[in-house]
């Protein structure tokens, strides 16, 4: 019995991991040389410039690369390959629930020389179906709301139906408990009911 309950605890708690995953956000992408063939083998770095955090991988046989399920910021993606120049990416937003696809070209040079290209913002994300919203925090401490209940907002985010004090309501004709909650990029979610942890019912 201490067997069976032990292995539906660790289950649920292997779940709740895979379930929190999906709340952040990726980058992925090709690297490929001045003819536009893809170069495998190529070392890509991204580097948060909030927390100066690196991450690094290596292009597939098909100068493919992906950064999967990292916190949201800015991050600069550098990707370099032997007989090319380094070609750095700065400005590279990750947003919560998309996933940024960069297409990064190489030059034939020394390593030493460095090509540096500002990323502009996704504006249309067809790799992923997620849908998401980020509200800053001058808007939450601004927005005059009833009980300081931030969960109301959530009102004007299209696709919204029903009651929205305390969390509840509908989103896409989701379910009230299928909806994630997010504290600067920190998990909200009440364990049980799945709604939001703090400031619950207003």
């Amino acid at each position: 019995m201490r067997r069976v309950l032990g292995s539906i605890f660790v289950l649920t708690l292997l779940v709740a991991a895979g379930y929190s995953q999906t709340f952040r956000g990726a980058i992925n992408g090709t690297v490929n040389d001045p003819s536009g063939a893809m170069v495998s083998g190529a070392n890509v770095r991204a580097t948060n410039t909030g927390t100066g955090v690196t991450l690094s991988t290596t292009t597939t046989s098909d100068g493919q690369f992906a950064f999967q399920d990292i916190p949201p910021g800015l991050y600069t993606v550098s990707a370099t390959a032997s007989g090319f120049t380094t070609t750095t990416l700065n400005n590279v937003e990750v947003v919560v629930g998309q996933i940024h696809t960069l297409a990064v070209q190489l030059k034939i040079g020394q390593a030493t020389t460095a090509v540096e290209v500002t990323e502009s913002p996704v504006a249309l994300d067809t790799t992923t179906q997620t849908q998401s919203m980020t509200l800053p925090s001058d808007v939450v401490q601004n927005v005059p709301l009833n009980g300081r209940d931030f969960t109301q907002l959530i009102s004007i985010e299209p696709g919204f139906g029903g009651y929205n004090v305390g969390g509840f309501g509908s989103l896409n004709g989701t379910r009230p408990n299928q909806i994630n909650w997010q504290i600067d990029g920190v998990d909200n979610n009440d364990f049980w009911h799945n709604i939001p942890a703090v400031n619950q019912g207003g």
